[in-house]
């Protein structure tokens, strides 16, 4: 039950069928059993493996934190498959000391271990750290697999490590044997596009073998163009995409904010109709954060939280301070044609921001804040969340779609390139 809740992303049901596992065991050693065989029901390592991605899919650290010290009480941490989770469960709840603290007292460690590692540092913006790793993998005769070089390719991506890339992706076979797949296109595409080579890019997405399927690098393509507005092979990105999954929203919603970024507003609008017409919808911007003993959620322009007036009026106050701070609203990201004023509001609803909010005014000052987004971080709360940081004196951690964002005193940890 708790792999189904897990694999169906119910997440807060898996953790809390988890604690009624453990209350049912608690049970069996305080009550009378009347002569009846008891059943055990104490958690082993496949009930920790499969509970501990829930808890790094919510980042709730408390829940994992949990987990991790009941596995320690009867000696399960040591286990491969449970320690592997821990590893990725604290890096995707943004503590990556922990997670390498983790990794590093590991018995013993396999080719997934080394995998979840390397795609920890990879996601925390740590190229070159997670590069190191790869190599020191190969040196202790672990062989790497098709997942490594795809999380060793998106940590070098982010972090702009372009030659490195490169190299490493037109040795893969001759080296160590592996085939580049439909998925490893994809990546070295993605670390072109996103370093500003499209035209590259854009070459090797057309010298793609024919039996590898294309969606995963136009999908590459159309994401770097949107970052680098280049209208033109952004149009030819999405029209292949369109033409290979009409059904799929985020190609509708690049290509939209691409021509909005252009202040091509009738043809954004007509890819919006379109889409509408197709009965396609956009997945609504989601965050959440970890408080108590509950995961609070908040939606894109969503009024349903019990404190959401209270946000509001305290983002309001806020946006004030930010912009005496320097801050100057990034309208770009904004796909309507609306006037200048209403640009500017638009974004204070935005998931992560009600939650970041959400975690300031119910948090000690100087604690950390750690949110969770299910889609990419726009332009705008990227800049107004790192003087944010300054402004309250807080560190806050943002990991989206992609990866993690550490904002403190003012910058972020991705250097502004993500």
């Amino acid at each position: 039950m708790i792999t189904r809740y897990v694999v169906c992303e119910c997440h807060e049901e898996a953790l809390v069928l988890l604690r009624e596992m453990q209350r049912a065991e608690e049970n069996n050693k305080n009550g009378d059993d009347f002569d009846e065989e008891i059943i055990s029901h104490k958690p082993n390592t496949i009930s920790l493996m499969t509970t501990l991605p829930g808890c790094a899919a919510l980042a709730a650290l408390a829940k994992g934190k949990e987990i991790h010290a009941f596995a320690v009480r009867n000696v399960l941490a040591s286990d491969v498959a449970v320690g592997s989770a821990l590893v990725d469960m604290y890096a995707k709840c943004g503590c990556l000391d922990l997670s390498r603290k983790v990794f590093d007292d590991m018995p013993t460690r396999n080719v997934i271990t080394w995998n979840v590692i390397i795609m920890a540092y990879g996601m925390h913006g740590k190229g070159a750290e997670a590069f190191e790793l790869f190599k020191g993998m190969v040196r202790e005769g672990v062989k790497p697999n098709e997942v490594t070089f795809i999380a060793t390719f998106a940590a070098l991506s982010h972090s702009g490590m372009v030659s490195e890339g490169r190299n490493l992706f037109h040795n893969m076979k001759n080296e160590h044997g592996v085939e580049p797949t439909s998925e490893h296109y994809a990546c070295a595409v993605d670390l072109l596009g996103r370093a500003g080579q499209l035209t590259e890019a854009y070459q090797l997405v057309n010298a793609m073998p024919h039996k590898h399927e294309k969606v995963g690098a136009w999908s590459s393509l159309l994401g770097a163009c949107r970052v680098h507005q280049n209208v033109e092979l952004g149009e030819i990105a999405a029209n292949n995409l369109l033409r290979l999954e009409p059904d799929v929203a985020s190609h509708y919603v690049l290509l939209s904010n691409i021509y909005s970024s252009a202040g091509l507003w009738e043809k954004a609008v007509e890819v919006r109709k379109n889409m509408m017409k197709k009965g396609v919808r956009k997945e609504p911007g989601c965050s959440w954060i970890e408080f108590g003993d509950e995961v609070h959620r908040f939606t894109a322009g969503d009024a349903s939280h019990p404190q959401s007036e209270q946000l509001r009026n305290f983002l309001e106050i806020l946006s004030e301070k930010l912009k005496k701070e320097g801050y100057v609203p990034d309208t770009s990201c904004v796909s309507r044609n609306v006037d200048e004023e209403e640009k500017e509001n638009l974004p204070c609803g935005h998931s992560e921001r009600l939650a970041i909010a959400f975690g300031i005014l119910n948090t000690p000052p100087g604690t950390t804040i750690r949110v969770a987004k299910n889609l990419r971080v726009c332009n705008d709360c990227h800049a107004a969340t790192k003087i944010m940081s300054k402004v309250v004196e807080r560190e806050i951690i943002v990991r989206d779609v992609r990866r993690f964002h550490h904002f403190r005193d003012g910058a972020c940890s991705c250097k502004d390139y993500w």
